[in-house]
């Protein structure tokens, strides 16, 4: 992963028989980067109907070796223009012309240090299993409701004779009776029968 990229210009101009050239020294923090050159934009003439050339490279650079700092130098060569270095400190560019002028730049990306290590993955989330009882609600001998309990099929803490009772406390307000009179007991299994005829009520 890149975590910055530097740069700076070079620029070269010349004429006649001679080569002219232009570094630039870029220090880098210590670390893992890939160096760049590029030429930007250029003119190129004529000498004696020989072309111009124009060359941008990497020509040295400073790194550790092994805890030791080393300096490496390279061939002045165009296609040392793009290179990986291990705990580089600087680099040194080269543009060089003949019979033109040309900006380019040296560029370096510097590796972000390496990442944490990932948290543990999140285990599989999955739908829970349940213990599911019912129970039946009677005042007197009179079923008047009742109550689904899914508990946990593991691990469960749930207080169902809490809830219960509370659930029974309420029905007893609303039907206008004593508490003891609401009784609570699981429920026998049957089948369901279909229509009933008592009115649903909200409480």
């Amino acid at each position: 992963m890149i975590d910055w990229i530097g740069y700076g210009w070079m620029w070269a101009e010349g004429s006649g028989p001679d080569t002219y050239f232009a570094d630039l020294t870029l220090e880098v923090p210590r670390g893992d980067v890939v160096a760049a050159a590029a030429v930007s934009g250029f003119s190129v003439g004529l000498l004696e109907r020989d072309p111009g050339s124009i060359a941008a490279y990497i020509r040295q650079y400073a790194h550790y070796d092994s805890g030791i700092l080393s300096l490496r130098d390279l061939p002045p060569d165009p296609t040392n223009n793009v290179l990986p270095i291990k705990d580089c400190t600087w680099i040194r560019f080269r543009t060089t012309v003949f019979q033109a002028r040309a900006f380019a730049q040296g560029l370096v990306f510097h590796h972000a240090a390496p990442p944490p290590a990932p948290p543990e993955p999140n285990p599989k989330i999955t739908a829970p299993k349940w213990s599911v009882r019912d129970y039946d609600v009677h005042v007197g001998n009179t079923k008047l409701g009742s109550h689904r309990i899914m508990a946990l099929a593991r691990g469960s803490t749930l207080p169902v004779r809490k809830i219960l009772a509370r659930s029974a406390a309420e029905a007893a307000r609303h039907f206008g009776v004593a508490r003891r009179r609401v009784v609570t007991r699981p429920a026998r299994r049957s089948a369901r029968r279909s229509g009933s005829a008592a009115r649903s009520r909200v409480f």
